[in-house]
């Protein structure tokens, strides 16, 4: 059982490693380990060992020749230009939505850079739809490191979808040629246009709910609304907004029953065929579709290969342990795009999904052993209490085994998930994917309308219980953000923790014990500077002060995050009493030390003199005719250009400790200051 998670372990520890890796030592340590697993596969005691290096080594080279595989040309610089290229995706909304090209050329004085795919933010003017050729006059630039050390890697995630360049188009977008058949992406890329356009035909006066639809069908996440999508994620009910393993293991779970309803009406066939092999074969397409409309995300990945094994399972007579169904379908989603082991959308859901099938599977074989069912005593309430036990148990248990994950990735988890579970599942599993899979059945005979107004009704009740929960003063637990090896020690104790037997079990919840007290012990920086030098923030009080209200919301907003504030300040506005600013810049007093945010050149004389820390904003630099002592920790223009955004902590007994971005981020292939980027 442990094969498949060190694989995917090897794939996660390639993808985390500081420095890119020569192939010849990583080929030739793989080749050695699956050496020793063939020399030692009869000997007891190293049988199994042996065969978990091989596998982790094998994980290890897989990632590294993915890697090596997605190589795609990117841009070097920003700048203005011409960009055409193919209409492959583009988002719902009249202002300034995204769109996304394939086959994309980007010409700029006369340099043309051919990319593989590009993503532009359009203007007003007309939308092209999906497989027109496209010219757009746009600012393209490549695509952006993360915004502090440890944040999400926007640079990571294009580089292994092939995205060279993001930008903002400066004109109308013109459709040079009009739409073509294209491949399999356009064909799924019409229909996902053609639902999402669907449902908000059918909802025109309820466009926030059409937008939470259009999620939940497409995966198009667009249209919904701010303060939805926050009191989804502080409800603990944002699992439900992204597709999902349980939207599309839902789908398929209808799918299989609805057709095992209908072979057993009284037409004989139930006799004359295995239809319970058939309708899970059906069910297998009704997946897979699902699949491809949802843009397979990778907890829609994990779900069809289970959902798949489970049916396979069926049709064959041949029952697994759900662990190995999960295992394997970590193994093949891990195979298929190696980078997204570390993301938080894959390990939330194999986290949710282990915890609760290991959770289930121990149940049953205790229940095995009881001489009468469980609440038998109830009569005729049993079903009903069955079925509310089973869902606060199996959110108690993912809100568990996904909580110190979320803290570690988003910085805040739910409190109260498994009340906001416990009284939106219902419409979720009664009202929601039964009326989508209605409105599917119905679309192609104009006759989706009201499936999709029975789908609102139930959106609407899940968004009434997020809002509800979201408002309560407990209903967010916020930590700073934390080191890498906070994650490691979770996952690796939790797996333990589901596969081992006897006191190895209990030995492994060391794992997520340590976690938690890593999460615990977590000290947020005392400073953020951005990589371009436009903003700069403190974090004390409980809130982030940032040197403008203007510029970086998104900096803000995940700095914020990042830190584990509530609120976002303006420096110079707040005025805290440990703080003054001017035209110049501000000047911060943090655990004793004098820090100095300079905006103009004239006053970095009088910053150098008085403050222990000089960060020079607006790509400004320090020269030998401002005076500053050599002693002096100075973060100037230069900086953060070469090593990104820096995080800094600041100490009342020690020199300042900073990280930057390509400290932890650098070094890679899909990293813009990777060696010989010229950054």
């Amino acid at each position: 059982m442990l094969t498949a998670p060190a694989f995917v372990a090897g794939a996660a520890a390639y993808i985390a490693w500081p420095d890119e890796p020569h192939l010849l030592p990583v080929a030739a340590s793989a080749l050695a380990a699956a050496a020793l697993a063939v020399f030692c596969r009869r000997i007891e005691g190293l049988r199994w060992p042996s065969m978990w290096l091989a596998a982790a080594a094998i994980g290890f080279l897989w990632a590294m020749l993915s890697t090596n595989l997605a190589d795609a040309p990117r841009l070097t610089r920003e700048g203005a230009g011409e960009l055409t290229g193919v209409a492959d995706w583009i988002e719902a909304g009249d202002k300034r939505p995204r769109l996304e090209l394939k086959q994309a050329v980007f010409e700029r004085r006369g340099r043309r850079v051919a990319l593989k795919r590009a993503r532009v933010r359009l203007a007003a003017g007309p939308r092209p739809e999906i497989g027109d050729r496209v010219k757009v006059r746009a600012v393209m630039r490549p695509p952006p490191d993360a915004v502090a050390p440890g944040a999400y890697d926007f640079a990571r995630d294009a580089y292994f979808k092939g995205i060279g360049a993001v930008g903002f188009a400066i004109g109308p977008a013109e459709v040079t040629a009009t739409t073509g058949r294209g491949g399999l992406s356009a064909v799924f890329g019409r229909m996902r246009t053609g639902i999402r356009d669907a449902v908000y035909r059918a909802l025109p006066d309820r466009p926030e709910t059409a937008g939470v639809i259009a999620a939940l069908t497409v995966g198009d996440r667009s249209g919904v609304s701010a303060d939805d999508n926050a009191a989804l994620r502080a409800s603990g009910l944002a699992h439900l907004l992204a597709i999902s393993g349980l939207h599309l293991g839902m789908a398929a779970a209808w799918v299989y029953l609805g057709l095992r309803l209908l072979f057993a009406l009284p037409h004989g066939l139930a006799l004359r065929a295995p239809t319970h092999k058939i309708a899970a074969a059906i069910a297998i397409l009704a997946a897979l579709l699902y699949l491809g409309l949802s843009g397979a995300a990778p907890p829609a990945q994990r779900a069809f290969v289970m959902a798949a094994a489970g049916m396979i399972a069926v049709m064959t007579d041949r029952l697994r342990s759900g662990l190995w169904f999960v295992a394997w379908a970590a193994v093949l989603v891990t195979a298929y795009a190696p980078h997204v082991v570390v993301g938080p959308s894959f390990q939330l859901s194999f986290a949710a999904a282990t915890a609760i099938v290991a959770a289930y599977e121990a149940a049953s074989a205790r229940r095995r052993t009881r001489e009468a069912p469980v609440l038998a005593e109830y009569g005729p309430l049993r079903p009903i209490l069955t079925y509310v036990g089973g869902i606060a148990g199996a959110s108690l248990i993912a809100t568990a085994a996904t909580a110190p994950l979320a803290l570690a990735h988003f910085q805040q988890a739910p409190a109260l998930g498994v009340i906001a579970n416990l009284a939106a599942m219902p419409a979720m599993a009664i009202v929601i994917m039964p009326a989508a899979i209605l409105a599917g059945v119905a679309a192609p005979f104009g006759l989706a309308e009201w499936p999709l107004m029975a789908m609102a009704v139930g959106v609407e009740a899940v968004l009434a219980v997020a809002h509800w929960i979201a408002a309560w003063p407990i209903g967010v637990i916020r930590a700073p953000a934390t080191p890498d090896w906070v994650v490691f020690c979770f996952l690796a104790g939790g797996v333990l923790t589901c596969v081992l037997r006897g006191w190895p079990r209990w030995a492994a919840l060391l794992g997520p014990i340590l976690a938690i007290v890593g999460i615990a012990a977590a000290s947020p920086p005392d400073l953020l500077v951005s990589e371009g030098g436009r903003l700069a923030a403190v974090a004390a009080d409980g809130k982030l002060y940032a040197t403008s209200d203007r510029l970086g919301r998104f900096e803000r907003e995940v700095w914020r995050r990042h830190v584990g504030a509530g609120d976002v300040e303006t420096l110079a506005k707040t005025d805290p009493p440990w703080a003054t600013c001017d035209d110049r810049g501000c000047v911060a007093t943090i655990h004793g030390r004098v820090a100095a945010l300079s905006f103009e050149a004239d006053g970095l004389p009088a910053d150098c003199r008085r403050a222990d820390l000089v960060v020079v904003l607006n790509a400004g630099r320090i020269d030998k005719q401002m005076g500053c002592r050599q002693s002096l920790p100075v973060i100037d223009g230069g900086d953060l250009a070469v090593n990104g955004a820096h995080a800094i902590w600041l100490s009342a007994d020690g020199p300042p400790r900073v990280e930057t971005v390509r400290d932890r981020h650098g070094g890679r292939p899909w990293s813009s200051r990777r060696p010989g980027s010229g950054r």
